[in-house]
């Protein structure tokens, strides 16, 4: 990157910084959404002309972070919330939105930083900046700014809920269908395997059962999470794989791990009538995990 164009996305950062939100659509945003982690990241680059070294550090140090504040919202802009809404929607619907988005990229920390002297003498700074997804004690996240346990679900979800229904019989599954759980002790947390299959993360995933009763059964979303852990913990974490899905302390230490039978054309992940009976009768007596966001979402 040449020392003209780091000053030019520098001066334009700590304009944007200025406006709010008013900014245009970049196509060289250097970040990523790290849904396992949960977090929010991306990389400033700042330069200083030659001059007093002393001089030079902290003004590349600020430049470089006024760029990492404008990459970071370009990023955030584009969460998605569920499979209809980005995080850009939201803002643009709702003002209180858009300032406690404001609010949580300027609050945002450092990561890592460096500095590398250029051949012409001058300073060039770079800052990777963080934002926490959800369930960071001591600051505000994403999901807070949100306040995505406010929100509806989306049209496309089946009003029926797991809750309403009762424990019915449901066709024997595929001998392939295979739910693993320790049954002699109360169920803790629940990991979905998605198989390999396509799925877009988002912030509030449903998961459904079509095979129960006349219609779809909605087993998870964010109306089945208490309002208070959706606002500290979220809805749901993600993993890579089922051993990554294990270690996570959240769940305990007897979880539930079921395959998804398939994602529908609106992203909602749907498991057979067998889950759907287990989960049942597994939540009730108050073991309730699924109120408590014990979910994971594993790829494989």
């Amino acid at each position: 990157m040449s020392l003209k164009k780091v000053f030019s996305i520098g001066c334009m950062a700590l304009l944007l910084m200025g406006l709010g939100f008013i900014s245009p659509a970049y196509s060289d945003v250097d970040g990523k959404i790290d849904w396992v982690d949960g977090y929010v990241s991306a990389v400033g680059y700042g330069g200083a002309a030659k001059g007093n070294m002393a001089l030079s550090r902290p003004l590349s140090r600020r430049a470089a972070i006024g760029d990492a504040y404008r990459n970071l919202l370009e990023i955030i802009k584009g969460v998605k919330i569920d499979s209809v809404t980005t995080v850009e929607n939201f803002m643009v619907t709702q003002d209180i939105i858009r300032t406690q988005i404001d609010g949580v990229v300027k609050g945002a920390r450092i990561h890592k930083e460096k500095y590398e002297s250029q051949p012409d003498g001058s300073l060039l700074a770079t800052v990777e900046m963080r934002v926490c997804i959800s369930n960071c004690p001591g600051t505000t996240t994403l999901v807070q700014a949100l306040n995505v346990e406010q929100k509806d679900d989306a049209p496309f979800v089946p009003s029926k809920r797991l809750q309403d229904i009762p424990v019915v019989q449901t066709p024997p599954p595929p001998k392939e269908y295979t739910i693993v759980y320790d049954k002699t002790r109360p169920v803790t947390g629940m990991v979905v395997n998605l198989e390999g299959r396509i799925f877009e993360r988002v912030l509030l995933p449903v998961i459904i059962v079509e095979e129960v009763g006349d219609s779809p059964v909605t087993i998870y979303s964010a109306k089945s999470v208490k309002p208070a852990v959706v606002r500290t913990h979220g809805v749901v974490r993600y993993a890579d794989s089922i051993d990554q899905a294990r270690n996570n302390t959240h769940l305990g230490d007897n979880v539930m791990i079921i395959p998804a039978s398939k994602i529908t054309k609106e992203n909602m992940i749907v498991l057979r009538g067998e889950a759907a009976r287990l989960i049942k009768e597994t939540t009730a007596h108050g073991n309730d995990y699924l109120s408590e966001a014990r979910v994971v979402i594993s790829a494989q």
